[in-house]
């Protein structure tokens, strides 16, 4: 990979205005696009597409760049952005600047995490209008502070496009197949791909049926995959109230669990019927979550169904 050009520190016009910097950026030859995503930056040296999420990674130092879209108002996502909600996911924050980014309002924030036994700098750019979010989240041993430099003089090059077509069917390296379903694409997020019956996040159908599909975004190392598939579906936002069945499952040749459950909303209190496929590939695992609040027989069967035919490309 080409090293980070300092040449492109002068593709920036970097102003304070008020205490606040302002971020202009032109779309260069050395911006390179994150794929399936409306983002383009000027890479960090030795980073690469990422094989599990969108974004990228540097596979030496175990560094990573995920851009995640949210269908949401950035004055709504960014809320949260704050050393309370951030610690509460197990982020220090050292710093939050206010930042314009080509005209949009943006969050940069500095802060620090361990995660599976290891120290990370994080950098967190935010910015959006008030349809759409763009959160990219980047992470970079705490010792490598060359490598943080570089990752956020990267996040400073970002270029958004928001009317470039994203297909998010097209960007996960699987699909189900709906056909005779009533389920719809509803959202991605961070390829998680959720589906229910209108088609809209947050759902607006009397009828909640849902199926989420996702994969997960790094190794795991899973010695007893039976109990880590138990403990995956007591850690959902819905309140298990008995586990009727755990069953072996092959789908495209992948090992499995399949998990069906009882339980009820957390927030409405209703009765819910819960199906959870969870399948091992290699270090990796494909998780699909089915929940429905109605006509919980015909429901679970559809996404039985279409679960099944999960297949990788």
């Amino acid at each position: 990979m080409r090293p980070f050009p300092l040449a492109a520190l002068f593709f920036l016009n970097l102003t304070i205005v008020f205490g606040q910097q302002v971020v202009n950026n032109k779309l260069t030859p050395e911006h390179q696009n994150v794929a399936g995503t409306k983002i383009s930056l000027i890479s960090p040296k030795g980073f690469h597409k990422a094989a599990n999420f969108l974004g990228l990674q540097q596979d030496q130092s175990g560094s990573t760049m995920m851009v995640i879209a949210f269908p949401g108002p950035f004055s709504q996502v960014s809320s949260g952005l704050t050393k309370e909600g951030l610690l509460s996911q197990g982020v220090e924050v050292k710093e939050i600047q206010n930042l314009t980014v080509n005209s949009l309002p943006a969050i940069l924030v500095t802060g620090e995490q361990n995660a599976n036994g290891k120290a990370y700098t994080k950098y967190v750019l935010a910015f959006g209008t008030e349809t759409e979010t763009i959160m990219i989240n980047c992470a970079v041993p705490k010792n490598l502070g060359e490598i943080g430099k570089e990752v956020k003089a990267s996040l400073l090059t970002v270029f958004y496009e928001p009317g470039k077509k994203i297909d998010p069917l097209e960007t996960v390296d699987y699909e189900i197949d709906l056909k005779g379903s009533k389920l719809k694409f509803a959202s991605s997020v961070a390829n998680v791909l959720t589906f229910n019956l209108d088609g809209k996040t947050p759902n607006q159908s009397p009828d909640r049926t849902s199926l989420i599909v996702a994969k997960a975004f790094s190794n795991v190392a899973i010695s007893d995959k039976k109990l880590f598939a138990l403990n995956r579906i007591k850690n959902l936002p819905v309140e298990i109230l008995k586990i009727n069945s755990v069953e072996a499952i092959d789908i495209d040749g992948i090992s499995g669990f399949e998990i069906l459950a009882d339980g009820k909303g957390k927030k409405t209190g209703d009765a819910e019927k819960i199906y959870q496929v969870i399948l091992f590939s290699d270090s990796l695992y494909y998780l699909m979550i089915g929940t429905t609040n109605q006509d919980f027989e015909m429901n679970i069967s559809e996404i039985k169904r279409v679960t099944r035919s999960f297949k990788r490309k």
